[in-house]
């Protein structure tokens, strides 16, 4: 006992004194895929392969992430069922610590005290996982675990480190509505419109006849960027190069699609507040660690506990120097803290979500969106024929997204 004692002490003084002299982020390293994980990867979509690669390369701390980017690549290229099982995997990833419940609040009070941290994302990267498997769940005409999935994703942006707001994703709300009112349940539907009018005043709600749900995304994702001296201060800047503002169905019938969601404004506020710097895990760690270092040291003071270890000598008296060490140590490490803001965000995400039901044939063909600039006019050359599913309950999803699925290298963002 005497001994690892003395080995965590020392491996404690050694950390303490390397938080010190941190300048920058753990540099990515990439691992070397087995025989089976090239396998999986080479069995995959070519435009998919890269984002499998990536998520064996960058492992547990990546998981969720390459997840992430995996499910909604795989959502925009039509491999339904690649999107499932990946945004599947992230679901259970993060309800293991952001479930509302005692054990998952337990787990966050320990998970926020790590330097470094598997990534979980954002409560609005959160909610966005939830918002596309239930995209999924519509499309699969199951409305009861549509619904579900979209109340999940209104838990995960009610989450904020350990505080609670209020949420205020409208377009859940909306989807919520819409699966309620397909399953047969017009009433419960009634009371989600109700609540999205609260966010969406001007909003459109179902009429009765709607048999159809448009869904558009425009633009980039928000950036996550470091700020601050020693860059541990986390900033949200909205996505670059965004063209398309807005959307619109010019056959069959000519109707603009309804600005629901302004993700960036979901990433860069918290109930509705504007969140200018976010600096809760620099400080959360440096408070748990001076609080370790307060209480061991003050153990080490205590008389009755110094008068133990003079009278018991050997073991214990090794044991009470270790403690005085740990808390040292521990205080050091709190003072000497500068760990980097973790800018590691998804980019496959949208900066708006545009919606909008109708009524459709399921033989109608395809919808013709036009998305359009900051002014409302068309981009030229920005025109695409939405592909209409309709399940077996004759209810039907359509979806375009004006931002390419392109690959792109999650390694610009991957410091803690």
């Amino acid at each position: 006992m005497c001994s690892i004692a003395k080995r965590g002490a020392a491996a404690l003084v050694a950390a303490s004194l390397l938080a010190g002299c941190a300048t920058g982020p753990t540099q990515y390293q990439a691992r070397t895929l087995s025989a089976g994980q090239q396998d999986l990867v080479a069995d995959k979509p070519a435009e998919l392969q890269p984002l499998y690669r990536e998520l064996f390369q960058e492992g547990r701390r990546n998981e969720v992430l390459n997840l992430m980017e995996i499910g909604a690549a795989a959502w925009r290229t039509g491999h339904y069922d690649l999107a499932r099982a990946a945004l599947d995997e992230a679901i259970l990833n993060i309800e293991s610590v952001y479930a509302d419940n005692d054990a998952a609040r337990r787990a966050r009070s320990l998970w926020y005290e790590e330097g470094e941290k598997d990534f979980k994302g954002e409560p609005y990267e959160r909610a966005m996982v939830f918002y596309y498997r239930g995209l999924l769940f519509l499309r699969d005409g199951d409305y009861g675990n549509a619904r579900a999935s979209f109340l999940s994703g209104l838990l995960q942006d009610a989450f904020a480190e350990e505080e609670q707001h209020t949420t205020d994703f409208a377009s859940l709300i909306f989807l919520a509505g819409w699966a309620a009112r397909l399953d047969g349940n017009p009433a419960l539907a009634e009371q989600h419109f109700q609540e999205y009018r609260l966010f969406r005043p001007d909003g459109p709600i179902p009429e009765a006849g709607d048999n159809l749900l448009v869904v558009a995304e425009t633009g980039s994702a928000p950036r996550k960027l470091a700020d601050g001296v020693g860059h541990y201060q986390l900033v949200y800047r909205r996505g670059k190069n965004i063209r398309a503002h807005g959307a619109r169905l010019a056959a069959p019938a000519p109707r603009d699609l309804f600005p629901a969601e302004d993700v960036f404004f979901q990433a860069s506020t918290r109930g509705g507040r504007t969140v200018d710097r976010i600096i809760e895990g620099q400080v959360r760690f440096k408070k748990n660690t001076q609080a370790t270092g307060d209480v061991l040291t003050a153990a080490s003071q205590n008389s009755a506990v110094a008068g133990l270890s003079a009278a018991a000598g050997g073991a214990v008296a090794a044991g009470f120097h270790t403690i005085t060490a740990i808390g040292v140590a521990a205080e050091g490490l709190s003072a000497r803290s500068r760990t980097r803001a973790d800018t590691r965000y998804w980019h496959r995400l949208p900066d708006g979500l545009h919606l909008a039901t109708l009524r459709h044939a399921p033989d109608g063909g395809p919808l013709h969106v036009r998305f359009l600039d900051e002014h409302g006019q068309p981009l030229a050359g920005a025109d695409v024929d939405a592909a209409v599913h309709f399940d077996d309950r004759g209810n039907g999803l359509a979806f375009a997204s004006h931002r390419p699925a392109q690959h792109r290298s999650l390694k610009e963002g991957t410091a803690p």
